[in-house]
């Protein structure tokens, strides 16, 4: 690979992990920790999405050790949260065994990077915006019954967690097939890139390829935007991953993150 094209892709790369940032951070309160921070959603954080611990400085955390990890988990459970979840973009070996010994489960998530084509008719995408458009996604979630993040979420703590960031610059949209409702989709803008998120797909229109087309229709409104390169996140060797390697996409780079169910302190 040129040089000049790696450059890209690893800045792509990082413009994605940054969004990620952003977007937990979208609505919420921030309490600065040592190396790192904790972005909590007040109301929510008992959610699995309501509450994680990003920016991390594993240098940091790797001379403080445990208790570097107590007071993290001390923030967790002050903000109300039931479970810990910390993302790391830079691994650190003594980080991930602090982490291991502790009980806390390892999971990668890919980012994947593609400039994705123009969309076909057949689908079409409704942006989530009136109190009707949130009623229908909410009775989609309660069907659907999972959550796009992989951990469990209440489908009416998952509506309005995402009702407050899009309050805040996320955009969500729905998408419509043959009358029905087909999906769920967010955005999110980076710098140079459009960041789709939180993808799910009516199970009665699974393997229909409906998944790509959500993404291309998404991409349009990114390339609208003049954002022509599109960024996704999957937990690897999950049905996400399968859908963007299908859709043409390619690994460019990664994440871990490190969660635990919260018992009494």
């Amino acid at each position: 690979m040129p040089q000049a094209q790696a450059l890209h892709l690893a800045a792509c790369a990082e413009n994605a992990i940054e969004t990620d940032r952003v977007y937990f951070e979208l609505g919420a309160s921030l309490q600065l920790l040592p190396g790192a921070i904790l972005a909590w959603m007040p109301g929510l954080a008992a959610s699995a999405a309501g509450a994680v611990i990003h920016r991390v400085d594993t240098t940091v955390v790797g001379a403080l050790g445990r208790d570097w990890l107590d007071a993290a988990e001390s923030a967790f459970r002050a903000a109300g949260a039931a479970l810990a979840r910390v993302y790391l973009d830079v691994t650190h070996p003594m980080v991930d065994q602090l982490f291991s010994q502790a009980g806390y489960q390892r999971r990668e998530e890919l980012v994947f990077g593609h400039d994705l084509p123009p969309p076909r008719p057949g689908l079409r995408l409704h942006r989530v915006e009136s109190e009707a458009d949130w009623q229908r996604k909410l009775r989609f979630h309660e069907l659907v019954e999972e959550s796009p993040d992989g951990h469990f979420n209440r489908a009416g703590d998952w509506v309005a967690l995402e009702r407050r960031k899009c309050r805040h610059g996320m955009q969500a949209y729905w998408a419509e097939r043959g009358g029905e409702v087909a999906g769920m989709i967010g955005l999110v803008w980076g710098d140079g890139i459009a960041r789709l998120k939180n993808i799910v797909v009516h199970p009665a229109m699974r393997r229909q390829a409906v998944g790509t087309a959500m993404l291309s229709h998404a991409a349009a409104i990114g390339r609208d935007k003049g954002l022509p390169y599109q960024c996704l996140l999957a937990v690897s060797g999950e049905a996400g991953e399968q859908l963007y390697r299908a859709a043409g996409m390619q690994v460019i780079g990664s994440q871990v993150e490190w969660s635990k169910a919260l018992g009494e302190a």
